[in-house]
């Protein structure tokens, strides 16, 4: 809802300029007119002034003229004046026959007349319908104001969360260096965990929120992944890292690797069995990054989950038409091939 101040809305404010125009409508024929006949006439001029304004700016104006059909809307103006104008006069005449005519003489008029008596009903709807853009460019004003009250609002908030999230994980660190020192004396096993889920949560923290981050700080993120993901595992895990090329001076986009390998622990793995595999191959080239990552298949209806379908449009985001993804299946492997322009 488009609203001007905090206390009144623009489409009150609307409400209100309509009912002063029909009072000032019923003001100006009371001069001359019944009651009752004044207020019909009142009702109907300010019905078909309302038609004339929001037919322009709600309608008219959208459709033609800010697609650039400059012709079309100037020609459907004109027949859409006439058009209300005729509907208007004509509902007039109408309604005087049938209620107010009666007792009153019908004066004898000539065409001149009813010619210029249509044209200055024209011009008048000429008029509003001059008043109708202006009507149009307060709504577009008061939109763009209103998306400028909710932008800032949003980034208040955006603000506030980012200052939450900048003191919890500061917490959450202090507390697990704490406890890694403890454990460093007690169960240096332990510590080793700690430390690695450290790792975990300052990547998000630190370099999730970035553009680009170093290859390397993403394979060691998926290093620590696995490292922690294997300990829930009933049975060792076979896992094969290959890295082709080198890695040190690229930058990549974080998070684009670690749901290949967050599908395989999710849907990739049956903890049942003791030859679960893991083998990520990854290649640097100088024009590209290719990943291959495949594991065995025990529920073809498990072959990828909602990461899979997040990193493909990232994917579409980032780099357009310009990378290849892509998932298959043979001889009961599952197979995801990534593909990225460097």
């Amino acid at each position: 809802m488009i609203s001007i101040s905090s206390h009144i809305s623009f489409p009150k404010v609307q409400w209100i300029v309509w009912s002063f125009v029909l009072l000032l409508l019923f003001g100006i024929y009371l001069q001359n007119d019944s009651f009752a006949e004044a207020a019909t006439y009142a009702i109907i001029t300010t019905l078909f002034y309302a038609i004339v304004i929001y037919g322009n700016a709600m309608w008219l104006i959208p459709r033609l003229y800010k697609k650039e059909k400059r012709t079309a809307y100037i020609l459907l103006i004109i027949l859409f004046l006439i058009v209300v104008t005729i509907g208007r006069l004509q509902l007039q005449n109408a309604l005087y026959l049938q209620f107010f005519s009666k007792g009153k003489p019908m004066p004898t008029k000539d065409t001149s007349y009813y010619v210029m008596y249509y044209l200055s009903y024209f011009l008048s709807s000429i008029l509003i319908f001059i008043f109708s853009i202006a009507f149009h460019l307060s709504i577009e004003y008061f939109r763009v104001r209103e998306q400028q009250q909710l932008l800032q609002k949003r980034t208040a908030e955006a603000e506030l969360k980012l200052l939450k999230s900048q003191v919890q994980p500061h917490f959450l660190f202090n507390t697990l260096n704490n406890i890694y020192f403890v454990a460093q004396r007690e169960s240096p096993d332990t510590a080793v965990l700690l430390e690695r889920l450290s790792n975990i949560m300052r990547y998000f923290v630190d370099e999730g929120t970035k553009d680009l981050i170093p290859l390397t700080t993403e394979i060691n993120f998926i290093y620590d992944y696995i490292h922690l993901e294997k300990l829930r595992m009933r049975h060792p895990l076979q896992v094969q890292f290959d890295i082709h090329g080198e890695p040190d001076s690229l930058l990549i986009p974080p998070m684009l690797l670690i749901p290949l390998i967050e599908n395989v622990f999710k849907h990739g793995i049956d903890k049942r069995y003791e030859n679960n595999f893991l083998v990520a191959i990854i290649t640097i080239s100088e024009e590209s990054l290719d990943a291959v990552i495949s594991n065995r298949i025990y529920r073809s209806e498990l072959k990828s989950g909602s990461g899979i379908m997040n990193l493909t449009s990232r994917l579409q985001l980032l780099y357009g038409s310009r990378y290849i993804f892509e998932t298959s299946e043979k001889d009961a492997l599952f197979y995801a091939h990534l593909n990225i322009p460097l």
